[in-house]
């Protein structure tokens, strides 16, 4: 319930600001990297950061002020010891594959330096929806996790040359694993570069 009053703040607060805006439409295809982590969770003994992949496509209606909708294919990766896998102590990597449809609202700026210019700052809900685990040593599989997580999005975004670079913040509110003993959600930081026309 929590996350639909959010979403509903966010589109009232913004949608009317766009309406007023110039109905300019870009459509732009992206790729990065991205950092993921696990919060506190009575199932996971140890984890740490992993380092992988994402892509996808946008579009991005307004000038100012723009709504920017997103279809990605993400892939997290954290290595984890969890408390009840076979092999005790044994480390592995945790890698699942999510197609993530998130809605960022935002503000463009006229900044325009030597060689960054158009910032853009933007914040959005999504929900993404988890198809694939990686075989791992910690039987960890597909059907031990949400399957749908929703998370708030939040970065800054830079024009340089012909590039869009975006730096992203993806906190998410629904617990990875659907044991009812987990409370761990996920975090993650990335970076992608993109070209929009």
């Amino acid at each position: 319930m929590e996350i639909f009053t959010i979403i509903a703040f966010i589109l009232v607060w913004g949608l009317p600001a766009v309406a007023q805006d110039e109905p300019k439409l870009t459509i732009g295809a992206k790729v990065g990297l991205n950092f993921y982590s696990l919060g506190s969770d009575e199932l996971v003994e140890d984890d740490d950061t992993g380092l992988s992949y994402e892509f996808g496509v946008y579009g991005r209606i307004g000038e100012r002020f723009f709504v920017q909708p997103e279809l990605n294919l993400v892939s997290h990766k954290t290595h984890l010891i969890t408390r009840t896998q076979t092999r005790v102590g044994e480390r592995d990597a945790l890698t699942v594959r999510y197609l993530r449809i998130p809605v960022l609202l935002g503000y463009r700026t006229d900044y325009s330096g030597p060689v960054a210019s158009q910032v853009r700052f933007m914040v959005g809900p999504s929900i993404s929806y988890a198809f694939a685990v990686a075989d791992n040593n910690i039987d960890v599989s597909r059907s031990d996790l949400h399957k749908a997580q929703f998370a708030l999005n939040g970065g800054i975004g830079f024009e340089v040359w012909l590039l869009n670079l975006d730096l992203m913040y993806h906190h998410y509110l629904t617990s990875l694993f659907n044991d009812g003993r987990s409370s761990g959600k996920g975090r993650a930081f990335s970076i992608s570069a993109g070209l929009g026309f």
